[in-house]
């Protein structure tokens, strides 16, 4: 070819590239078309010639893999609601020992967080943090805390009285700092006046464990106490307290509930928040960072027996004595006054077994081991300070 310039010679093997893909696009779209009038020929004459045999053949083959479908979703279902249990639950059976596997924190929680057996160290101000989980009793003990030993308490309850500087403001019914732990923002503030090392709180309380532990510091530790419920006591409460609150599950049944909550429905609430791992997939790793954490950083109390747990943070403290020096010579007598109103109201129940039962526990596999080894923690701890004398109460098994 005869090109009348420089640049058409340069240009040309371009205009053949173009020409090329143009005729490749023209070639597929010929193609795809003689395909789908080829298809429609065959359907019409399957249909008005095979007397509605191709088409019933069809129909058919869609309700055959409906069906093969909604049969792998029952045996899924009857999978989930029979055998709930996973492989690692019988590898996890009894009380580990946890001090064998050699765990290891971030360093949030190993340095922020004192051990419970060691002391504390002169000079160094180390504060009690009550971690409060939801639904676990944990609010008649912050009332004993407020009421009957009147301990001024950093949480939410000093929102919109915030300042630059610390202080103790004496309310109607408690004592409180003016700062607000329930919020990132109020920790950011609770930590720019440093707040654990202030020696303003008499205890801190919140229901962000990390998150609070980061106000304090290798130093100035974190004293970490909590109440523990069984996981499924506590769900059951929880799914109680949503249906009287929450339009949007008013009326359902406890199995509904489960399947339809969405984020209402707590998966191993407790593993999650002191492993860190809030999403994803548990491994028993998580489990055993959990039950590390409670064995070396907790003063563990259960909802089960409260008045034992409250006389257990009350000695470790030392708060009874602090109640006796301003002259609260009734703080006992208090704390049964607080315990004897819960007894009042007996708690909601589910039939153990019951399908919502079941889908309770296979939302709970790591928390009910978890708990479990609570139970044996705070044994072990009563029974310590049984030995040294310094415990009356008897806690029941």
């Amino acid at each position: 070819a005869e090109f009348s310039t420089v640049e058409d010679r340069i240009n040309a093997p371009k205009r053949i590239l173009a020409a090329r893909k143009r005729h490749r696009r023209n070639d597929s779209l010929f193609r795809l078309v003689f395909l789908v009038l080829c298809f429609a020929l065959s359907l019409t004459f399957a249909v008005y010639l095979g007397s509605g045999k191709f088409g019933l053949a069809i129909t058919s083959l869609a309700y055959e893999r409906k069906a093969a479908r909604l049969k792998d979703i029952e045996i899924t279902q009857q999978a989930m609601e029979e055998v709930f249990y996973p492989e690692w639950w019988e590898d996890e059976k009894g009380i580990p020992d946890m001090a064998s596997r050699n765990v290891e924190f971030m360093p949030t929680v190993e340095y922020n967080a004192a051990d419970v057996d060691t002391p504390r160290a002169p000079g160094r101000i180390e504060t009690p943090f009550f971690w409060l989980v939801p639904r676990s009793g944990a609010n008649a003990v912050r009332t004993v805390m407020w009421r009957c030993l009147r301990l001024a308490e950093a949480s939410e309850a000093g929102a919109g009285e915030e300042l630059n500087v610390l202080k103790i403001v004496d309310g109607e019914d408690k004592r409180y700092v003016n700062v607000d732990l329930s919020t990132s923002k109020g920790l950011a503030h609770a930590k720019e006046l440093n707040l654990a090392s202030s020696g303003v709180p008499d205890v801190i309380i919140s229901g962000d464990m990390h998150g609070t532990l980061e106000l304090f510091n290798n130093l100035n530790r974190a004293r970490v106490f909590a109440v523990f419920r069984n996981p499924i006591e506590r769900a059951i409460s929880k799914y109680y307290a949503d249906l009287a609150s929450d339009p949007d599950v008013a009326g359902m049944t406890l199995t509904q509930y489960v399947r339809q909550g969405g984020h209402r429905v707590q998966n191993n609430y407790l593993t999650r928040h002191l492993s860190g791992r809030y999403g994803g997939k548990l491994e028993v790793f998580h489990l055993d960072v959990a039950r590390e954490f409670l064995r070396r950083k907790f003063v563990v109390g259960l909802a089960r027996d409260l008045p034992a747990t409250t006389n257990l943070f009350t000695h470790v403290y030392g708060w009874n004595n602090t109640a006796a020096i301003m002259g609260m010579d009734n703080a006992e007598q208090c704390y049964q006054t607080i315990f004897n109103a819960l007894t009042d109201s007996s708690p909601p129940s589910v039939d153990e077994g019951s399908e919502g039962w079941k889908l309770l526990v296979s939302q709970n596999w790591f928390d009910l081991k978890l708990y479990e080894y609570a139970e044996y923690l705070f044994q072990q701890q009563i029974d310590q300070l049984k030995k040294k004398g310094s415990l009356k109460l008897k806690a029941t098994a």
